[in-house]
């Protein structure tokens, strides 16, 4: 039996014979068609006994059958429709988002159930088909906050002579509550040091010489020199560490941050199936048992009479060459943990495809509904709007969804049109979607993300996080071409921004993901951009002064909503799905 691929290509070959069937038959001016000769492509050859002609025939349909296709045309009515785009209709979708009686829009309240009820309403009145829950616009799931019983721990760290040490540990270690478990109780788990917790074939893996099994491991935050900064932020997240750590047996983890005391105990947020029995979110999942950051005293701490020095073995660490040993110990915890949920939703609209094959397949849109809600009070105003972050990347999507109805076009493929709850938790609802799609996850083929944009200049060039690692960079330049944008390299590495939006959550998943920002490139003598930006970021980031008025230029967000939608619309026409790079880790 042929496979539905298969088919599609059979189908493509007969179409292409038949375009050649109808050019020849004019050529020649005869009643050519492609039922003579049993009306077979190879039949019709017969018509050409010069193998040239034949073999140039066969190539074109190799071609095809291939996925051989050009950049998508864009139409003159396309362009106009683009160019038409309303920018106050922009600015009311912000305005409306980000004004106060939302009151910050943090899961679980009524701010939040409001921008969910305009989302959906706008949905609607686009015609878009609901793709939630059971035919619902919304996908609901649990937000659990997880805090340690006070006065539960309990922690001994002996050595193989029976002697105790004891970490005080509001200085020296911090404890994270279970996301899912009531109570944790471990005896004598031997507990080693694994160096970055990394395993990245062919270049580093300090599991190579260690059995972690049924183990603590000892980690460092940081991760091996050298790599790029999606790397860096990839391998130094949290989950990632964590995730390796389990993979290999172990069942405790503690990451050492180079400071001199360790970060304050978390209430840890996370999203649960709606069995609660399974977390999803980048950090501490209840992957292990046991989670702790740690300072870099811990560790020196732990190395005494081990023969081994902090300094030594932070010197050795080298990529290439793993120092992962046993520090001659055993950790015995146990510890209760309290847990509170709340509902929340993620709000997915789907415009379907066009093509009896392709439409199966989805180009999903994210955009984070959430803010923080109510917070400190700066300068008498508690209420955290969220107009840049995230109102304008809903609002983007809002105008994309329009433009894909507005312009007419069929996009071969679907497209879902995400707006994701608790991205401020720690990309909360992202990753419960990218873990637990509403639409089979094998049928996702990538992640265009919108967040905070920082449309507060002309935009004239674009960073495309996690594009490089992909063919969805020549998505982009395609874009940036018909917009005549520059592409520019992230410009602030330190930051970590590829690991901390919503792509990040497909990434993990293995779905290859975008996020666009607006680049550094300016038309103005002398002016600093990058300066510009970053004395805007210290003002208005995840402070109550982020409101509709907070240096909103919406003729950027106009381009930037084109691009967006110009990158999704080329991931949706070509044949060939989105692919990662022979040499990308993910």
């Amino acid at each position: 039996m042929v496979s539905p691929s298969g088919t599609k290509c059979i189908f493509n070959a007969l179409v292409l014979s038949r375009s050649i069937c109808t050019f020849f038959a004019g050529r020649f001016s005869r009643d050519l068609t492609c039922h003579d000769l049993n009306g077979g492509f190879f039949g019709f050859l017969y018509y050409f006994p010069d193998m040239k002609t034949r073999l140039l025939l066969i190539i074109m349909v190799l071609l095809r059958l291939q996925g051989f296709t050009q950049e998508p045309k864009l139409t003159s009515s396309i362009r106009k429709t683009m160019n038409a785009m309303d920018t106050m209709a922009i600015r009311s979708h912000i305005a409306y988002l980000a004004d106060d009686k939302l009151k910050g829009r943090a899961p679980g309240t009524a701010g939040y159930q409001m921008a969910v009820d305009y989302v959906v309403n706008e949905f609607k009145k686009l015609g878009l088909k609901p793709a939630g829950d059971e035919g619902e616009f919304s996908q609901k799931f649990n937000l659990r906050r997880s805090s340690l019983e006070p006065g539960s721990l309990k922690m001994m760290v002996t050595d193989n002579e029976g002697n105790t040490d004891s970490f005080f540990v509001r200085n020296d270690i911090s404890l994270s509550a279970h996301p899912i478990k009531s109570e944790v109780s471990i005896k004598q788990a031997p507990v080693v040091f694994a160096g970055y917790g990394v395993d990245v074939p062919g270049v580093h893996n300090d599991y190579k010489d260690i059995d972690v099994r049924g183990k603590i491991v000892v980690v460092l935050k940081i991760s091996p020199l050298g790599l790029s900064s999606d790397y860096q932020s990839y391998f130094t997240s949290v989950g990632y560490k964590m995730a390796v750590a389990k993979s290999k047996g172990a069942i405790g983890t503690i990451v050492v941050y180079d400071r001199p005391t360790a970060p304050p105990q978390p209430v840890l947020q996370n999203a649960l199936n709606p069995e609660k029995t399974e977390a999803y979110g980048s950090g501490y999942i209840g992957n292990v048992d046991v989670f702790m950051t740690a300072t870099n005293n811990f560790l020196s701490t732990m190395l005494l009479n081990s023969g081994k020095s902090y300094v030594g073995v932070m010197a050795s660490l080298k990529p290439g060459s793993p120092q992962s040993f046993d520090f001659g110990r055993k950790l015995s915890i146990r510890y209760k943990s309290r847990h509170a949920d709340i509902e929340t939703a993620n709000v997915i609209g789907m415009i379907p495809g066009s093509d009896p094959l392709l439409k199966k397949e989805y180009v999903v849109h994210t955009a984070h509904l959430d803010h923080i809600g109510i917070g400190k009070a700066v300068d008498g105003d508690s209420i955290y709007n969220g107009a840049h972050d995230n109102a304008s990347g809903v609002a983007s999507l809002l105008e994309i969804a329009k433009l894909y109805k507005k312009t007419g076009v069929k996009p071969k493929r679907s497209i879902l049109i995400t707006m994701v709850s608790a991205e401020e938790s720690g990309l909360l609802g992202s990753a419960y979607f990218a873990s637990h799609p509403s639409i089979p996850k094998s049928a996702i083929v990538a992640n265009v993300n919108t967040d905070m944009p920082t449309v507060i200049a002309p935009m004239l060039s674009v960073v495309p996080l996690g594009a490089t690692h992909s063919s969805l960079l020549k998505n982009v330049q395609y874009a940036a071409k018909m917009l005549n944008l520059d592409i520019q390299a992230d410009p602030e590495p330190e930051q970590s921004f590829f690991t901390r939006s919503d792509q990040y959550s497909f990434v993990r998943e293995h779905i290859p993901a975008v996020h666009c920002k607006n680049g550094r490139k300016t038309d103005i003598a002398g002016f600093d951009l990058d300066a510009y930006i970053k004395t805007w970021r210290a003002k208005y980031y995840h402070q109550p002064a982020d409101q509709i008025d907070g240096w909103f230029r919406f003729s950027a967000a106009k381009t930037y909503i084109q691009l967006n939608f110009l990158i999704s619309y080329s991931i949706a026409m070509e044949k060939q799905r989105p692919s990662w790079n022979n040499d990308a880790y993910f």
